[in-house]
Order: C-alpha cells, then sequence, then structure tokens
C-alpha cells in the first residue's frame, strides 16, 4: 500500500444544514488528479460528513469544540469520501469553530481517513482539516 498524497487536497470552504443535533457538513475539494499504480484520475469529490449531533445556528458555534468517537460507536460522524469508484469512510473525532467574521465561521476538523476499508491501495492517515464554512 502507498501513502496517500494528501498534500494535493485543497479545501476551498464548507457548507452546513440540518436541524439541532443532525447536522450535514459538505467540505468542497479543489479538483486533482491521483495516480496508483499506473491508473491515473482526476477527482472532483467532496468530504461529505452526516448525522453530527451539534447545535444548527452558527452562533451557537462560535468557539466551541465538540468531540465524537469513532465508527461504529455511538454517536460518531457518518463521513466519507468519493475516489476510485468507492466511498471510503473518514472519521471526525474532535470540531473546533472559531468566531464568525464577514459571513464565515472557521472550522477545524481532526479526521482518520480509513481508506484501507475500500481497498483503495492507499494506507489509512490522519489529517487535520481547516476550513470556513459559508453562512
Amino acid at each position: 500500500m502507498k501513502e496517500f498524497p494528501i498534500e494535493k487536497l485543497i479545501f476551498t470552504g464548507a457548507k452546513i444544514q440540518g436541524s439541532d443535533k443532525s447536522i450535514s457538513i459538505e467540505v468542497a475539494i479543489e479538483p486533482f488528479e491521483l495516480e496508483l499504480d499506473g491508473y491515473s484520475e482526476v477527482v472532483d469529490t467532496v468530504l461529505l460528513l452526516d448525522g453530527i449531533s451539534i447545535p444548527a445556528n452558527p452562533a451557537e458555534l462560535e468557539k466551541k469544540e465538540f468531540n465524537f468517537p469513532t465508527n461504529p460507536s455511538d454517536g460518531y460522524i457518518d463521513g466519507s469520501i468519493y475516489f476510485f469508484s468507492a466511498y471510503s469512510p473518514v472519521d471526525v473525532t474532535r470540531i473546533n469553530f472559531g468566531s464568525i467574521e464577514s459571513g464565515k465561521l472557521p472550522v477545524v476538523f481532526e479526521t482518520l481517513w480509513v481508506l484501507e476499508y475500500e481497498n483503495t491501495g492507499f494506507r489509512n492517515l490522519t489529517k487535520t482539516v481547516a476550513t470556513n464554512i459559508e453562512l
């Protein structure tokens, strides 16, 4: 198995939707080329995070930190990323929100990408994802 070229991922913003205790966040990723063992694909995908048990009101998220267990423990975030014709799980263990400024809410996700689950050819990895939620 190879190391995933995580440096190719450029997170360009996020959208939040849902109701209290049932939030979804979609993190946009700039398209990138992914190669493995002679195969190459332009990946146009997003990081999908569903079932997040946090308030829906962005003002209630400012300067807050939330911790989550990993799948399959109760309360986990149902996260995934799609490439090479498969959805690979992405566990989120922590979300830190900053202060709202100019219609944006800074957010940092501590993540574990379970790339070995779908036999993508890449090793599992951890990644801190920082971006802004557009309000």
